[in-house]
């Protein structure tokens, strides 16, 4: 299994009901289009992905995700680039500027940890600040939830419904009667749960 580093520079396609995605992935050898489920991703995030490169019929070369990883940005450039692409509900072009001019590499930090301190930046108001925290937490609360259950052997996709089904309860519901899952989840059976 190949192993690719980079961000997504942008979308050629996406399914929001199940996380499929196309996308032109911007990696440190070269771009290239990734497939696969990537639900809770957008635009500008840093991913590592797992997989392997295959030659579509139709479209060529390609990276046929199996799992990722989200690879947090540190340095101000890929956090203004992550935030300039809209990922943040709250958070546009002027305003991710001003955040970086602000902040620096410490920025995502201030915004899961101190959002009050967003309130300091002009067009952002306390409520707005919250929101945007309100918004980052909910995008990690997914992204965590696929990688607590990828350890169990359920992919993204599966996940994705699993966690809209159950939210943050799937982790006392995989601990306590994993059984659950077969009984409410559409292609999960016994042997699996």
């Amino acid at each position: 299994m190949d192993e690719i580093r980079g961000f997504v520079d942008h979308f050629i396609f996406q399914d929001e009901q199940d996380g499929y995605k196309v996308m032109s992935f911007s990696s440190t050898a070269e771009d290239i289009i990734v497939v696969g489920t990537f639900p809770g991703i957008d635009e500008g995030e840093n991913l590592v992905v797992k997989g392997e490169y295959i030659d579509h019929a139709t479209y060529g070369r390609q990276f046929k995700a199996d799992s990722f990883k989200v690879d947090e940005p540190t340095d101000s450039a890929s956090i203004e680039r992550y935030l300039v692409s809209g990922a943040i509900k709250g958070v546009g072009k002027a305003i991710a500027k001003r955040i970086i001019k602000r902040f620096g590499s410490d920025a995502l930090r201030i915004m899961e940890e101190e959002p009050e301190k967003l309130a300091l930046i002009k067009g952002i108001s306390l409520k707005k600040a919250v929101g945007i925290a309100d918004h980052i937490s909910e995008k990690k609360e997914l992204r965590d939830a696929i990688i607590f259950l990828d350890q169990y052997g359920i992919k993204s996709n599966m996940a994705l419904r699993v966690y809209g089904e159950y939210g943050s309860e799937i982790y006392s519901i995989i601990r306590e009667n994993p059984y659950k899952l077969a009984d409410h989840i559409d292609g999960i059976g016994f042997m699996t749960a």
